[in-house]
């Protein structure tokens, strides 16, 4: 599925690998009919036939699970389309992450729906083989590896947290802020990770979330990886902003380098009670 910008056509073989993946694992693949830009366009279908193959999906008893291969900017355009109603009659998981995170949070706050913020096209990246044995654990099994906070992260302030998780990628989720979509952050943690953005774009983006009442509503912050920030050593660095801003809060900060863009990142469940 593509439900933000649609993919260039070069990008066929990487996701004929993806399938060649998926099938050694003994999944069926389905393509949705939205998920390469059409002729002069960005997009792989207007938002209204975007989310109409959204809906086709998610009602559909032969599907089990929908992973979102998209990203880019055009999500939000697809949320007005959404049955929410029917998509809480059949509920599964939706995964997807970077400008998924809008429809990752409308999902829970509009049907209820806890989604997993993941990109599967790590299956077939850097660190492949790590990746799809956290698949195998997540998606294919009965196990609990989606409520599990056993990856490594460090404590910024305080020394422990626990609620359901919002949030996603910093940038996308504040498209969501002053809609009908944005999730109440009342005793929440907010996660947050970025792939661009340098200092002063962050620091805009942290003040509107204060601005809003984010982090006086929320119960604690988990931060990913801030793939610009990070690699080219911008000062202040991310953990101090966010530090400085949410002072007069006293909330708990944890960073993980497991969470974000990174080909080693591993999926967080958005709506579901984590503690750390």
């Amino acid at each position: 599925m593509a439900c933000s910008d649609g993919r260039p056509l070069k990008y066929k073989d990487k996701l004929k690998q993806l399938e060649t993946v998926l099938s050694e694992m003994d999944l069926g693949v389905e393509w949705a009919s939205t998920i390469y830009q059409q002729k002069e366009s960005p997009f792989s279908g207007t938002p209204k036939e975007r989310a109409d193959e959204l809906m086709r999906l998610f009602t559909s008893d032969h599907v089990k699970v929908i992973f979102d291969i998209s990203g880019g900017d055009a999500a939000n355009q697809i949320l007005p389309y959404l049955d929410f109603d029917a998509i809480r009659k059949h509920p599964k998981w939706f995964v997807g992450m970077s400008d998924l995170s809008v429809v990752n949070n409308a999902l829970l706050t509009c049907a209820g729906l806890p989604t997993v913020h993941y990109a599967i096209t790590t299956l077939i990246g850097q660190h492949a083989e790590g990746q799809r044995e956290w698949f195998i654990n997540a998606f294919m099994q009965e196990t609990d590896v989606l409520k599990q906070t056993d990856f490594s992260y460090q404590w910024l302030r305080g020394e422990s947290m626990e609620g359901v998780v919002v949030g996603g990628n910093l940038r996308c989720f504040l498209k969501l802020s002053g809609t009908r979509y944005f999730p109440e952050l009342n005793h929440k943690i907010l996660f947050l990770e970025a792939l661009g953005g340098k200092t002063a774009r962050m620091a805009s983006m942290l003040s509107q979330l204060e601005q809003i009442g984010a982090f006086s509503a929320c119960k604690g912050i988990l931060l990913g990886t801030f793939s610009e920030m990070q690699q080219t050593e911008q000062k202040p660095t991310i953990e101090e902003l966010v530090h400085h801003i949410t002072e007069k809060y006293y909330l708990p900060i944890a960073k993980t380098e497991r969470l974000g863009h990174g080909s080693d990142a591993i999926g967080i469940p958005i709506g579901l009670n984590l503690a750390f």
